[in-house]
């Protein structure tokens, strides 16, 4: 190779060595780490009451099925919607030349505390929804449950993690990235007469963390 071939081999080397290194650049994120996002929920179990009252075509009086009445059902109780605008936390104002330039989210765990338990009875599970900001229940046509928390004994208190469902991972993610959503959730609660005529009642409040960290381009 002559010298002049070799001097323009070494500058287009030099040129895609650049290209490369804008590529990158471009490409570059800078990690935010925000206090963690504690948000409440609340369940009311006395709201099943009607739904039983419908379903045994009678009235129900005191805090027992009355003899006579045989039910084996399971009704669902939805846990109220809350809406969540973070482009409006005070925890990430300091951020907000950034918002527009998320990229990713890292979800580094979701916990939940149960702060006041007064239900009669044990509730299996209770689910954890998420939809558009505009979501007011689970029916909403953009509203997914992600999560699950565990079985919940009467009376207890007390915090864990949530167990995601297939895809609620990344569906959270994808939310998260929105910075706008609503979270609700829904509890199923069985009746089985042949084992108590307890109707069930009793109040459940409490509130799930979401540890996140977001990704955004530099400035």
């Amino acid at each position: 190779m002559n010298p002049i071939a070799k001097m323009l081999a070494w500058i287009l080397v030099g040129m895609v060595g650049i290209s490369g290194c804008g590529l990158l650049d471009s490409e570059a994120t800078v990690t935010i780490d925000v206090p963690d996002q504690t948000f409440t929920f609340s369940l009311d179990a006395s709201q099943v009451r009607a739904q039983i009252e419908q379903a045994c075509s009678c009235t129900l009086q005191g805090n027992e099925i009355p003899a006579g009445v045989n039910l084996t059902q399971t009704f669902s109780i939805e846990i109220p919607a809350q809406a969540i605008d973070l482009t409006q936390n005070p925890d990430l104002q300091k951020y907000k030349n950034q918002l527009d330039k998320v990229k990713a989210v890292t979800i580094k765990y979701v916990r939940y505390t149960l702060s006041q338990n007064s239900l009669n009875f044990d509730l299996p599970a209770a689910e954890l929804w998420i939809g558009a900001l505009s979501a007011t229940s689970i029916s909403h046509s953009s509203a997914k449950k992600i999560a699950v928390l565990p079985s919940i004994a009467a009376g207890f208190t007390g915090s864990g993690e949530v167990s995601f469902v297939t895809g609620g991972r990344d569906t959270l993610s994808s939310f998260l990235l929105s910075l706008q959503f609503a979270l609700l959730g829904k509890a199923d609660i069985t009746v089985d007469t042949s084992k108590t005529r307890t109707i069930p009642g009793g109040q459940l409040a409490g509130s799930v963390t979401i540890g996140v960290s977001f990704k955004v381009a530099p400035l």
